[in-house]
């Protein structure tokens, strides 16, 4: 049965030296590779890094590759440097793994992408199909949640990431309810402590919802 986390003290590991609370946040124009803006590429790294209960980190690697080892490893690079995490507390406030899975965009543009096409241009866990999306969203809703999920993986509770400040992004508790229920059927893949035991762990969701044709 999924619990929803909707009073508990669960978190994923915010990077405590970045402006955003999100991993991304550690990233700037400046970091774009010179070598894709002469080819005038763009990519997308699918970062997994996972944080010990301690707030160090394990591990950063692409979970799915931009197609470029360079840019992937360029990637992780830059979180390994700058990244300084807290820790990931489980639904009852005890410090677990963490394991931060973002896309992060390398895109070539002069100005902001619109957000259907950046959605577009991700890949999310899950892709859920509603009969209508609430009044105000875009074609696409995107939202990224932390669940608990158990030494198996299984994902035993779930809510949405806490909204940051001045975060630009449009919240709907209805698709919240939906994206987590679908989560419940998802098997992730576990972390390991020192001793290569695969243990709980608090990890990142992405869910993009969307209305049937």
């Amino acid at each position: 049965m999924l619990l929803f986390a909707l009073a508990s003290l669960m978190s994923l590991p915010q990077p405590t030296n970045a402006r955003l609370p999100d991993v991304r946040a550690i990233f700037s124009a400046d970091d774009f590779p010179a070598y894709l803006q002469r080819e005038g590429v763009s990519r997308i790294v699918y970062v997994r890094a996972t944080v010990r209960p301690d707030g160090t980190l394990v591990s950063c690697g692409a979970e799915v590759s931009s197609g470029d080892s360079k840019l992937d490893a360029y990637t992780c690079e830059l979180i390994v440097k700058r990244a300084r995490f807290g820790v990931a507390k489980w639904p009852d406030g005890t410090p677990v793994y963490g394991v931060l899975r973002v896309p992060i965009s390398w895109v070539i543009s002069d100005s902001p992408l619109p957000v259907d096409a950046l959605l577009n241009a991700t890949t999310p866990d899950m892709e859920i199909s509603v009969n209508k999306l609430p009044k105000g969203a875009h074609k696409i809703v995107s939202v990224e949640l932390e669940v608990a999920a158990d030494e198996i993986g299984n994902v035993v509770a779930c809510e949405e990431q806490p909204p940051f400040k001045g975060d630009p992004r449009k919240h709907f508790p209805e698709l919240v309810a939906i994206a987590c229920q679908r989560a419940a059927t998802l098997r992730l893949s576990s972390p390991s402590d020192a001793s290569g035991k695969p243990v709980r762990s608090i990890q990142s969701v992405a869910v993009h919802l969307e209305a049937a044709q």
